[in-house]
């Protein structure tokens, strides 16, 4: 079997951060301010005070929102691999996650992204992951078929 050229975490990432950074921008945009999610990602990190025209927090939370979907990813590579588990059911679970994940966050340190959407652009949010997890396996299995 040949090498493949990019791992399924990269693909999966990849394509994960990028529906999940457009679902922000549209549902930011919807509030007001595109930039308003990514502040208050790395408002969190540098206790200030969200406000989408802060350039430094808005790249910063970019920045964090790409690494954490990453990270995602490869959980759900893992599950999908390790546990032979249906790539839906990884994908729902994971998305599950971070859903729990930033409402913690917000509990605990009264910032983040849990705070400025209300629970409804939070659903979309952890479907839109969701769906992206899935699509991104998909690449990923087509690219290494194709290799």
């Amino acid at each position: 079997m040949p090498s493949q050229p990019t791992s399924a975490g990269l693909v999966v990432g990849s394509v994960a951060s990028a529906a999940t950074t457009g679902a922000l921008i549209a549902i930011g945009h919807r509030l007001g301010s595109a930039a308003v999610p990514f502040a208050a990602i790395s408002a969190v990190l540098f206790h200030r005070t969200v406000s989408g025209s802060a350039v430094g927090l808005v790249f910063t939370g970019v920045v964090l929102h790409a690494f954490a979907i990453f990270v995602w990813s490869a959980i759900f590579v893992w599950l999908v691999r390790s546990l032979r588990s249906r790539s839906i059911a990884a994908a729902c679970g994971v998305s599950i996650a971070a859903l729990v994940l930033s409402w913690i966050v917000a509990r605990s340190a009264g910032g983040g992204l849990s705070t400025v959407l209300p629970l409804g652009d939070r659903l979309v949010y952890g479907l839109v992951l969701a769906a992206a997890l899935v699509v991104g396996m998909r690449f990923a299995f087509f690219s290494a078929q194709r290799a």
